[in-house]
């Protein structure tokens, strides 16, 4: 009974990895894929002496050790590749060449005139640097598998295959990662990031077309989901085929690597077993990695931060379909830690976080949250509280001892109307409401509202705005500033509560943030004295090596790992109690 209660999730999960290149996506999938005699891992112990936390590890390695089974790895490249695969070799090299011509154009754009250009290809992609060809010697190679993959995508898309899922199995598993990794071999010896460049591009260009090309008369919002739809296909052959075998084979499933976040709705949506997986790591030890690794040069490292940390304003389909790491992280279920410089032993450290989530992931409730876990979900709970448009953030502060002390959210004063809450079409009306302020209400402000887009009516959506947004339109200069937001930010709230109801004081204590403080909220943060600084996403600024890493007394800045929001519950919470579940094993 317990078993088959079990029996679900031990045979079937989907993982999506998540990251920046360097972070550690790869090698999380690559120890993922192998068996416990390839991990090759020491045995945990304890004794007398043995501390909590050290039993926790002892806890899930036994289950570890007993429960493991290898994961079939899905790489998005390969995805690509196939696509890419639909064209013979001139044909593709012809649409590199398309490609490297709309480059140089967006870069003559951005040196003549100083900025982006407004195009949202060339916009798109002033990001990369030069698209290179496939080389002549690479030929025959690439048509053999030019013949053998031709058929296999539309195959993967009709109701009935010709071929077995043995066969489509092996084609996908093997023949398809063999060639993937030649093109790759063929594209990065110059440089790694020449094939970064090619394949980031054509996987952007997948989901706004559906095909490699560069084709406008194909561009849909339906194309979204391509690449996604496509893995998907792979996941129900791997599944089939695991179906047919005897004794029926698990289907564990890796894809690496996820980099919009809309493929990752799609999967959540479709699996309740599907957990989005962040690989973090330090800039530093990035760095470092691409260095030694990769050859990347500084230049190229600082170019692909670029791409990665570039603004999506949302305002046209191009900026849906390209590649948004950091959202991607925000939305993750999972976070895992991946410091270290390149050849170090913190590998050791990684290892053993996989193997902790691969375990609860199986049996929820095999050990009880960290205190970063459960301070981390206060604050990711706390953000939904926020009436902020643009982005949630939540904050929780514990003192040394590690108890909660406050909360906080990024919203308006005690007392004001969030913007959520409030409407353009109202103030328009030239409403009174105490829901606006006198300024909004003057004739200068109701001025610049009279240029705001509406939305249609019959979406049936609240025509919420944004007043820093509109205040500094006509001055670009002041876009940054953020004495015109209306919020306070999750951190500053959290302190500011502390004041208002009184404390005994956190100095020593930790603030955890899903974000990360700006430089405003770092210098309240180490005046109060916080020890540690506990986040997920950084802020876009220098708080971290301008004001944390400064100073007699620099907070300990940590990089959050854990299972947070729905993930944070389905890992934790026990099917059964586990008295029960013992009682029942016992009696078998």
């Amino acid at each position: 009974m317990i078993n088959t209660i079990y029996e679900n999730r031990k045979n079937f999960i989907v993982l999506g990895l998540t990251g920046r290149i360097g972070s550690g996506c790869s090698s999380t999938a690559k120890f993922l894929s192998q068996d416990i005699k390839t991990h090759n891992l020491q045995d945990i112990c304890i004794d007398d002496s043995s501390s909590d936390q050290h039993r926790k590890r002892y806890i899930l390695d036994q289950f570890y050790r007993k429960n493991w089974k290898p994961f079939t790895v899905i790489r998005a490249a390969d995805v690509i590749t196939l696509y890419l695969l639909k064209y013979d070799f001139d044909e593709l090299n012809k649409s590199l060449d398309t490609f490297n011509e709309y480059v140089k154009e967006a870069h003559t754009y951005q040196h003549d005139h100083g900025k982006l250009s407004p195009d949202p290809l060339l916009k798109r992609l002033s990001f990369y640097g030069e698209i290179i060809r496939l080389p002549e010697d690479f030929r025959v190679t690439f048509e053999t598998a030019h013949s053998n993959f031709k058929n296999v995508l539309p195959e993967l898309f009709q109701p009935y295959r010709t071929s077995s899922n043995a066969e489509l199995y092996k084609k996908l598993t093997v023949d398809l990662i063999e060639i993937s990794d030649k093109i790759k071999s063929e594209l990065s010896k110059n440089s790694y990031k020449n094939y970064t460049d090619i394949f980031q591009l054509m996987g952007d260009n997948t989901r706004l077309y559906g095909d490699i090309k560069l084709d406008d008369s194909l561009k849909n919002s339906s194309n979204i989901y391509t690449i996604a739809k496509c893995i998907n296909k792979f996941i129900k052959v791997f599944k089939s085929y695991n179906d047919e075998q005897t004794p029926q084979k698990p289907t564990l499933i890796a894809i690496d690597a996820i980099r919009n976040s809309l493929e990752s709705m799609f999967f959540k949506e479709r699996y309740s077993a599907f957990y989005l997986l962040a690989i973090n790591a330090n800039d530093e030890d990035i760095e470092d990695r691409l260095l030694q690794d990769t050859h990347m040069t500084r230049e190229d490292i600082k170019q692909q931060s670029k791409k990665e940390h570039q603004e999506k304003t949302l305002k046209s389909l191009e900026n849906f379909v390209s590649q948004n790491i950091q959202d991607c992280i925000l939305k993750s279920d999972i976070f895992l830690v991946n410091n270290g410089k390149y050849n170090s032993e913190n590998f050791l450290e990684l290892h053993g976080q996989i193997i902790k989530y691969i375990s609860l992931i199986m049996h929820p409730g095999l050990v009880t949250p960290s205190l970063d876990e459960k301070m981390m979900q206060v604050a990711y709970t706390a953000k939904l509280n926020s009436g902020c448009i643009s982005r949630q953030v939540g904050a929780s502060i514990t003192n040394k001892n590690g108890s909660l002390k406050a909360i906080g959210w990024n919203s308006v004063a005690e007392g004001q109307t969030s913007c959520l809450l409030r409407n353009i079409n109202e103030l328009n009306c030239k409403s009174k409401s105490r829901a606006y302020s006198v300024y909004e209400q003057s004739k200068e402000f109701r001025e610049k509202l009279a240029k705001e887009s509406l939305i249609d009516v019959q979406h049936g959506l609240n025509q919420s705005f944004c007043f820093k947004k509109i205040y500094t339109k006509d001055n670009p200069d002041q876009q940054g500033n953020q004495v015109h937001t209306r919020s306070l930010h999750a951190e500053e709230n959290a302190f500011l509560q502390l004041a208002k109801y009184g404390s005994e004081g956190i100095k020593g204590g930790t603030l955890y943030s899903t974000a990360s403080p700006c430089e405003l909220c770092a210098k309240k943060a180490y005046q109060l004295g916080m020890e540690r600084v506990v986040y997920i996403d950084p802020y876009p600024g220098i708080a971290r090596q301008q004001i944390l890493m400064t100073g007699q007394f620099p907070p300990k800045i940590v990089l959050f790992k854990g299972a947070i929001g729905m993930a944070y519950h389905k890992l934790y919470e026990q099917i059964i109690p586990f008295k029960d579940e013992l009682e029942n094993l016992a009696d078998i």
